[in-house]
């Protein structure tokens, strides 16, 4: 019995030996399946999509979300960029006028918006300070006169310094207080007939008055800028630009000021060099011929830029480069098949709603209108797939 029991097992385990060499063998001379036609090798054009983030969209879907599909290429940005801009006075040919010492404004004798002529009187005020300088100027002066009139002969050496120098000395402190030659010339002339501490603010140069921040009776201290007179026959008008844009400008490059019907040439003067926090802008600072006072100090306008020459790469509009869950640049590209996914990107420059950018090759179809909407889609998939 037991003898018939191994044979049994050893006849069991010999088909079963064959049974599975004749398997493996099969499996050898099987022919390999097929890959399915989308398997194929991917055009450098059409860039397979990720299953994970791809998206597939029917015509009506596409139409109904507004995606637009076009095909990227090689060239260069336009050589012309348009900003907004504001008008502000030529602070190299303007002026402001304050009092050097505390004063009460007695009276005005320009307002906003009027031309005056250099030399021309502005505001009446009256202070404590000038009129004690006045007075000491008054004394010093009649000591002058009254040793001239004696003469070198008579009066001895020291007091004819004394008188020299003490002369001189009120006149310089009128002349620091703000007092002109002239009016102090004036005050010597028939200053006993005047009301010691009044004195009156000049224009120190032709143009406009563009700023009189202050009222009669008002208590002013020293330094506070009462006028502002400005030289408008030329104008400022600064730009926010960005700071990859700003590089590509030049001292010298030509620009156009628009506003309403106005067309003025303008050249750039300045590119100032701080960055400003909250708009990460540089400030472009052209200067504008203004010989019929058309553009005011104040005034929003537009300003078209001719950039120098940009070198030629991948162009999309910038409606087209998005930022991604991670906060990094991204097109959506179609692949053969019609799914859309996105591919990082670095933008190297953006001008007039196009962006130059890195990471894309020419012939690639992307997605120019809809981004957006293709990125909530894609933001609401990974928040279904994480739940």
């Amino acid at each position: 019995m037991k003898h018939v029991s191994k044979r049994a097992i050893a006849t069991l385990l010999g088909l079963a030996l064959i049974g599975t060499a004749i398997t493996v063998a099969g499996a050898a001379m099987s022919p390999a399946p097929a890959l399915p036609s989308n398997q194929d090798a991917v055009s450098p054009a059409n860039p397979p999509a990720s299953a994970s983030s791809a998206l597939v969209l029917s015509p009506q879907q596409r139409e109904a979300a507004g995606i637009v599909i076009a095909t990227v290429e090689r060239r260069s940005l336009s050589s012309e960029m348009s900003f907004p801009g504001e008008v502000q006075p030529n602070r190299y040919r303007s002026s402001l006028v304050s009092s050097r010492v505390p004063a009460v404004i007695q009276n005005r004798q320009a307002v906003l918006g009027q031309s005056v002529r250099q030399g021309q009187a502005l505001a009446t005020l009256f202070s404590v300070e000038v009129a004690d300088a006045q007075a000491s100027f008054l004394l010093a002066e009649r000591e002058w006169r009254r040793v001239q009139d004696l003469g070198r002969d008579i009066v001895a050496g020291k007091r004819w310094i004394e008188a020299e120098v003490g002369r001189q000395q009120a006149r310089a402190r009128l002349l620091t207080y703000g007092l002109s030659s002239a009016q102090i010339e004036s005050l010597a002339r028939d200053g006993h007939n005047r009301t010691p501490g009044i004195f009156t603010l000049t224009a120190p140069q032709a143009g406009i008055v563009t700023a009189d921040s202050f009222r009669i009776g008002e208590m002013v201290e020293a330094g506070k800028p009462l006028f502002e007179v400005a030289d408008t026959s030329t104008v400022w008008v600064e730009a926010r630009v960005d700071a990859d844009l700003a590089a590509t400008l030049a001292v010298g490059t030509s620009a156009t000021v628009r506003v309403a019907s106005i067309r003025a040439k303008a050249i750039v003067k300045q590119i100032l060099p701080s960055l400003d926090e909250q708009t990460r802008t540089l400030g472009v600072r052209l200067e504008v011929p203004n010989p019929d006072r058309g553009l005011n100090p104040g005034q929003f306008v537009q300003v078209d830029l001719e950039s120098a020459t940009t070198p030629t790469g991948i162009v999309v509009p910038t409606d087209a480069v998005i930022r991604n869950a991670d906060g990094g640049w991204v097109v959506f590209v179609e692949d053969r098949d019609g799914a859309l996914a996105p591919m990082p990107v670095r933008v190297v420059q953006t001008a007039n709603g196009q962006s130059q950018v890195e990471g894309l090759t020419a012939g690639v179809r992307i997605v120019t209108s809809g981004a957006f909407f293709l990125q909530s889609e894609l933001s609401k998939n990974a928040s279904g797939t994480a739940q």
